[in-house]
């Protein structure tokens, strides 16, 4: 990812294919994940929370290792650890954080390449679970399906 000529990082065009189906990520990101917010979003670099935004595509992009994002269904599994959730958020903020962050988006001050799938809206199946941590980091199990 290159962050050059903007002020943030919009993602890197891919140089290989699609996953293939069936083919599955695992990832573990340390410290909270990003949460939606629909008052002021994550993705924007001024957000006070915008460094979990970077964690997790910079994670991705890794696991992604450079291929482009799948096009068809996608199953998302989301464990997190922690002592307890934040303020007033609950797991489906950081449901819907973490689905943001990885696909692609554009707003008046930014644009982002999708990294794992184009839009949210691929994803059909999923869980989340919390675990009560004294560590905090949570896990994503992506797994690309026809």
């Amino acid at each position: 990812m290159s962050d050059k000529f903007l002020p943030y990082d919009p993602g890197d065009l891919p140089t290989a294919p699609s996953p293939k189906l069936g083919e599955k990520l695992s990832l573990r990101v340390e410290g909270y994940p990003p949460k939606k917010n629909v008052h002021f979003s994550i993705r924007n670099s001024r957000h006070k929370e915008y460094s979990r935004f970077v964690a997790l595509r910079r994670a991705a992009s890794l696991a992604m290792a450079g291929r482009a994002p799948y096009r068809g269904a996608v199953s998302l599994d989301f464990e997190m650890h922690a002592p307890g959730y934040e303020d007033r958020w609950n797991l489906n903020d950081y449901v819907g954080g973490i689905m943001d962050t990885l696909d692609g988006s554009h707003g008046c001050q930014f644009t982002y390449l999708p990294i794992v799938y184009e839009d949210d809206c691929q994803i059909v199946l999923g869980k989340s679970v919390f675990r009560e941590d004294t560590n905090i980091f949570y896990i994503l199990e992506i797994e690309f399906l026809p």
